[in-house]
């Protein structure tokens, strides 16, 4: 039987494709470009909004490698005339030469403040793919230009020159491209953080936002949302009761809030309505199999157990007893009628307050 944790994921997903997909169904490539890349951390502590230096984007270069949090913040050599031990992105500039992603002037110098250019940008994804001099003959921009465009790494950057300023979409857009894209070696370069493509041939940002999801916990007076947190509060996407809120919204995470959070994705879910504490007041069982419940009363109003999980919770096998103080967070798919008949909520989680 799978972990209670498992499920909790496989049901928070669901919700997720049911409430978010429409969102981003048929956006383009800057729209769910800005979502995966964002949420995987490959912009974390890029301040500029509009051209992005070569400083910068050597740090989006190691944020996107399997280096990602493995490379030192220390420098304690000059691996170029103008850039000091002390200088910004120091440390992904001298990884970024000595891997091969990014080259510095002949006159010794990494001129980090300079506004990359595409051609620039596109020899460093194409160094994280496996590509070296040795797979070029002949004009080494050429080859890599028209592999490039081979490789679909164009999709949303069509209006660029090769000698262009890079911006921050700009980058978010090669950086999602790369994603999808086959190293030399064939493999698809998102799968180092977990990626699938979906039938579309996109990445998969449910699947992505199911991974590693830790809840549910309470929030309270004393613990805050940013307590709870492994990341910046103010750097999530927040969905609350299924509805896809701001990146602002954090504010609105109130007292007694039952949160999940996904730190992959930075996606936190947050229960305000659609939660429930109260006493258990029945529990109840298949006709067919006094083993099997199929849902739970908390003070009179019913949520069904859809899973084979929450069923084994709510057995006489598991923690969950009538008499026990619990809140329920839960799918709301109720018609609006008035009738009693007309509510129909799915149980998708619990905290017992026993």
């Amino acid at each position: 039987m799978k972990s209670l944790k498992q499920t909790i994921s496989m049901l928070l997903a669901v919700s997720m494709l049911a409430s978010s997909l429409p969102a981003y169904a048929g956006a383009a490539v800057t729209d769910m470009s800005d979502k995966v890349v964002s949420s995987l951390g490959f912009t974390d502590s890029i301040v500029t909004t509009s051209s992005i230096t070569r400083g910068e984007f050597a740090q989006m270069l190691l944020n996107a490698s399997s280096y990602k949090g493995k490379a030192g913040s220390t420098v304690f050599y000059r691996k170029f005339s103008d850039v000091g031990t002390d200088t910004a992105y120091a440390s992904a500039i001298n990884l970024a030469a000595s891997q091969g992603w990014m080259t510095g002037y002949l006159d010794g110098t990494f001129k980090s403040t300079q506004p990359v250019k595409l051609r620039e940008a596109v020899y460093g994804v194409l160094a994280l793919l496996g590509y070296t001099n040795a797979d070029f003959t002949g004009d080494q921009t050429a080859g890599r230009t028209s592999l490039y465009y081979a490789k679909e790494l164009d999709d949303g950057l069509s209006l660029l020159t090769m000698d262009s300023a890079m911006t921050l979409t700009n980058c978010k857009d090669l950086l999602y491209n790369v994603l999808k894209a086959d190293t030399r070696n064939g493999s698809m370069y998102g799968k180092l953080f977990d990626c699938e493509l979906d039938s579309d041939g996109e990445i998969n940002y449910m699947k992505l936002a199911d991974n590693n999801i830790t809840g549910p916990v309470r929030v309270t007076e004393s613990k805050d949302i940013a307590k709870i947190l492994p990341f910046s509060e103010k750097n999530a996407t927040y969905i609350f009761d299924g509805e896809v809120g701001q990146n602002q919204d954090y504010n609105s995470v109130d007292t007694d809030d039952v949160v999940y959070y996904s730190s992959k994705t930075r996606t936190v879910w947050v229960y305000q309505d659609n939660r429930n504490s109260g006493t258990v007041t029945g529990i109840a069982y298949d006709n067919s199999s006094s083993m099997t419940p199929v849902a739970v009363y908390v003070d009179g109003t019913r949520y069904s157990l859809a899973t084979e999980e929450m069923q084994y919770a709510f057995s006489t096998l598991g923690k969950v007893r009538v008499g026990n103080e619990i809140t329920v967070v839960y799918d709301d798919n109720s018609t609006g009628g008035e009738d009693s008949s007309d509510y129909n909520y799915t149980l998708k989680g619990y905290l017992l307050d026993d």
